[in-house]
């Protein structure tokens, strides 16, 4: 895993975020998985543990890299504070498959509980009010299919641990290639100098994205959902629990109560159908499509991949078209129970 982070730290290291990273608040993220609940099952095969909080470090990293903007880079180190265990697949709990944005706290709300990084912030100059609005932070936050250092480890982490798809080698020519242009919008984004480059990271794209819109992805996500509400309904866990306790204790909790957990942590096989599966416990619905379509500078100006690059172009479109089989089961899991 360090090699990994350690790819995106410069010569120049942002001392000042050091001492953010024994709070308790940011200590919490050490016990919240990033992919969402998928390191619990054979599935997939991740190559090592990837927390939120290594997910911080890393866009606290990049921003820092992209910006050296101090108030940026401290509030990319705390983006995910308000995250909790099992982060998008509580999304799902609360029914929401297409924003994915419903079971995050507010990041103000959570660092007004920690005196500790209040007074941090003071000491770096900053206030709550300075971390309220996310469009601020154009190069740590911006809407898709633009790119930005949050998306950008997305990208890069999905293909390299859990997807085995692009080296590190890879993800370094690609990152090195990187510089900030000014879109459509005349807003500063992160872009890319050279058309070739560009192509490699819309492959990179193209794995992430296709994943995230697949079966496996789902199915895990809905089961997980699925397991937590049962597990609100008999008083086993409570909501606050979720961002209260470490996520390997509830899913302890989870295990000694439903027996269908063992099944689902060591299911190697997700069985694809365009029929409705009987007696099993089956996924079928539409979920958030994450994308990201980047600029590249051309001697005509900045300009997305799309527009000069067909190939890419054309990725993009099958991209877009993209369906994973109509339902997807475990076969060993009838219910939930």
């Amino acid at each position: 895993m360090n090699s990994y982070i350690e790819l995106f730290m410069d010569d120049d290291y942002p001392d000042f975020i050091d001492k953010y990273l024994t709070t308790k608040t940011l200590n919490r993220l050490k016990y919240v998985t990033q992919f969402c609940g998928c390191d619990y099952t054979k599935l997939y095969s991740p190559l090592f543990l990837y927390t939120r909080f290594d997910h911080s470090l890393v866009v606290a990293h990049m921003t820092w890299h992209f910006t050296h903007n101090k108030k940026e880079t401290i509030a990319a180190l705390l983006h995910d504070v308000g995250t909790p265990c099992f982060a998008h697949c509580i999304d799902y709990v609360f029914g929401d498959y297409m924003n994915q944005e419903s079971s995050e706290k507010s990041m103000v709300d959570i660092l007004k509980k920690d005196q500790e990084i209040q007074n941090f912030l003071k000491e770096d100059g900053l206030s709550l009010e300075d971390l309220e609005n996310d469009s601020s932070f154009p190069i740590l936050e911006n809407k898709s299919p633009k790119l930005c250092t949050d998306r950008l480890d997305g990208v890069f982490h999905t293909c390299y641990i859990w997807l085995h798809a692009h080296s590190l080698e890879e993800i370094k020519e690609v990152y090195e290639n990187m510089v900030i242009l000014k879109n459509e919008e005349n807003h500063p984004e992160i872009g890319f100098r050279d058309v070739e480059i560009a192509e490699k990271f819309a492959s990179m794209v193209f794995n992430y994205a296709k994943e995230l819109q697949g079966n496996t992805d789902k199915y895990v996500m809905k089961y997980i959902s699925e397991i937590v509400k049962l597990a609100f309904e008999k008083d086993l866990i409570s909501l606050e629990d979720l961002y209260m306790k470490k996520e390997k204790d509830i899913c302890h909790i989870l295990a000694s109560n439903f027996s269908s957990w063992e099944k689902f942590s060591e299911a190697q096989e997700l069985i694809r159908t365009e029929e409705e599966p009987v007696n099993r416990f089956y996924i079928s619905f539409e979920t958030k499509k994450r994308n990201t379509i980047p600029l590249v500078h051309t001697e005509t100006g900045n300009k997305r991949i799309v527009e000069v690059y067909n190939h890419a172009r054309n990725k993009y479109e099958e991209l877009k078209e993209y369906k994973d089989s109509k339902y997807a089961y475990i076969n060993d899991i009838e219910k939930l129970s």
